[in-house]
């Protein structure tokens, strides 16, 4: 049975955390935090990619995982001239560096990218990591964490929490880190905020959540909405990645499924959402739970939008609109390059 529509998740939110929805305009809370609905409508272009990314989702369940793989990684926007690419490994675990001309070395956007914890790596995350760079004009590191299901959970939060503690270690006390996620890797992104909750300085200024996956019990729109991108075959076996990825772990250890963790003291949060994506209830759960809990929390629903279309930057003028103002988030953290 499928969780209730996006009216009846606004009113819960309205519930839960206090939210104040604007039809058009920020409404600031007492806790300096907004739910903002979108109003415009998309236009044709962002309407036909919709459409069809439901029909790539669908023919997704017949495609096997190893073919996924090889498919995301083609999906690669052309880096303009003014950025440098730069290949790392830290702690083990490969990353690459998308540098802006006359950026500065300690004001970092941290990229976690997305696939189901299942698949992607840098050239996939090269994709918004450019985005975020050319928008930002910040350095982007992106990793390639270890995925599932050869590398069940905690492996991807594990290497991502090693490649975002040496940036602390390593760039001085007066560094400043922004940690974008998209999808899976917003889910990694929002665990690894309740992982180092309790080391004292290590917090980032601010953290992105783009579509990001919040709950993975059995009860989560991942199950009850029919999300077809959880289905693939992967050795000639049917599998569900979300369940290769948890594996025997309890569903609701707050490093798993974040939207079950305390999440008291959290830095300042904008997290992005499409009306016509399968979590979105998901989604405006967490935000109004960490509202409630006193984090700064901005929380905007795109209406006709899809999970993850942000990385639809070139065909969507909604995309560009939505990443132009994720950059103008990250830019007021990290103040000037």
């Amino acid at each position: 049975m499928k969780k209730p529509f996006l009216f009846l998740s606004l009113v819960t939110c309205l519930l839960i955390g206090n939210y104040l929805v604007a039809s058009k305009n920020t409404v600031k809370s007492e806790s300096n935090s907004s739910l903002i609905y979108q109003n415009e409508k998309p236009d044709k272009a962002s309407e036909a990619l919709r459409a069809l990314n439901i029909k790539k989702a669908k023919e997704g369940r017949t495609t096997s995982l190893e073919q996924k793989r090889i498919e995301i990684e083609k999906q690669i926007v052309p880096t303009p001239s003014n950025i440098k690419i730069k290949g790392d490994n830290i702690e083990g675990t490969k990353v690459e560096w998308l540098i802006p001309d006359g950026s500065s070395e300690d004001k970092i956007v941290f990229y976690v990218h997305g696939g189901g914890w299942s698949r992607g790596g840098l050239g996939f995350s090269r994709n918004l990591g450019t985005i975020l760079a050319r928008e930002t004009g910040f350095r982007v590191l992106t990793i390639q964490y270890r995925l599932s299901p050869e590398n069940p959970y905690p492996a991807a939060l594990t290497d991502v929490e090693k490649v975002y503690n040496y940036l602390g270690k390593n760039y001085g006390p007066n560094s400043k880190v922004v940690i974008v996620g998209d999808s899976a890797g917003g889910n990694l992104a929002f665990a690894l905020l309740n992982k180092i909750k309790s080391s004292n300085g290590n917090d980032p200024t601010a953290v992105v959540g783009i579509s990001p996956a919040t709950d993975l019990t059995k009860e989560s729109q991942l199950y009850t909405s029919d999300f077809d991108s959880i289905h693939a075959s992967y050795h000639g076996n049917d599998i569900n990645i979300v369940d290769t990825y948890v594996g025997n772990n309890n569903r609701k250890n707050p490093l798993i499924s974040p939207l079950y963790g305390d999440l008291k003291g959290l830095p300042p949060m904008l997290i992005h959402v499409g009306a016509r994506e399968e979590l979105i209830d998901d989604i405006l759960a967490y935000a109004a739970k960490a509202n409630s809990q006193g984090v700064e929390v901005t929380c905007k629903v795109w209406r006709g939008m899809f999970h993850d279309f942000q990385l639809m930057d070139k065909a969507s003028s909604i995309s560009k609109q939505a990443n132009a103002e994720i950059a103008q988030f990250i830019k007021r953290y990290l103040g000037n390059r």
